[in-house]
């Protein structure tokens, strides 16, 4: 379900279930999501809350205030997602559907959480000056922005490029490889990807080999068999 979510979205939802935890709530509910997301994501919120109602906690009291809260329970439970959770994050997908994003970040739950507007987060957001067009608006103009600088990006790349090919520092054919390699490492999270370069640094990886590493540890065996080589280093 969550494969096209970016780490930040991901961990929005892991820290949605331990907000539910907290409520002592046997499913995770949009004030819930609302909740990890002003957790995870404190640029997100810069950007769209007053300064003075950014605070979690003067958040939280207010759904408190609206919300059942029952004795916690262990954050360890596995909380599954209310029905109007789960049209949260359909709402979030749509969204990003409809921006052109492959991703879904953190800026969709955001608009998916405005979207189910009979909910008690829907009201929190509401109350602080948040609407749907108005967000809508906002990343529109962003993705159009980050649009034109990576079409700079692409002149520039190309251009030194064929500078650098036809000085002879480097042939096509080990410029198409490095990109490729790169690109194959790109279906991975950053956190991934920024541990692979740091076992290159230390000697205990391949750097020919880091695509291959990075798939290779999905499985458990082989993941099981790289940490016990590491130990014995």
């Amino acid at each position: 379900m969550f494969e096209r979510y970016t780490e930040k979205a991901r961990r929005v939802i892991f820290f949605s279930r331990y907000e539910a935890s907290q409520f002592g709530a046997s499913e995770i509910e949009a004030e819930h999501i609302l909740l990890g997301l002003i957790r995870e994501d404190k640029n997100l919120t810069a950007r769209f809350f007053h300064r003075s109602h950014t605070n979690i906690e003067s958040i939280r009291k207010e759904i408190e205030g609206r919300a059942v809260v029952r004795d916690r329970i262990s954050s360890q439970i596995d909380l599954p997602l209310s029905a109007e959770a789960k049209r949260v994050l359909a709402f979030a997908a749509d969204e990003s559907d409809k921006l052109g994003n492959r991703h879904i970040g953190t800026e969709h739950i955001l608009l998916g959480l405005l979207r189910e507007e009979n909910s008690i987060a829907a009201d929190v957001l509401f109350e602080r000056g948040l609407s749907l067009s108005g967000i809508r608006k906002d990343l529109s103009q962003r993705i159009h922005k980050e649009q034109s600088t990576a079409d700079l990006d692409d002149r520039w790349t190309r251009e030194l490029s064929e500078a650098c090919i036809d000085a002879g520092l480097f042939t096509q054919e080990e410029l198409v490889t490095e990109f490729m390699r790169v690109a194959a490492l790109r279906q991975f999270g950053s956190d991934t990807e920024a541990l692979l370069r740091m076992l290159v640094a230390k000697s205990l990886a391949d750097p020919e080999r880091l695509p291959n590493l990075a798939f290779d540890m999905r499985d458990e065996e082989k993941l099981a068999e790289f940490i016990e080589k590491l130990r014995q280093e």
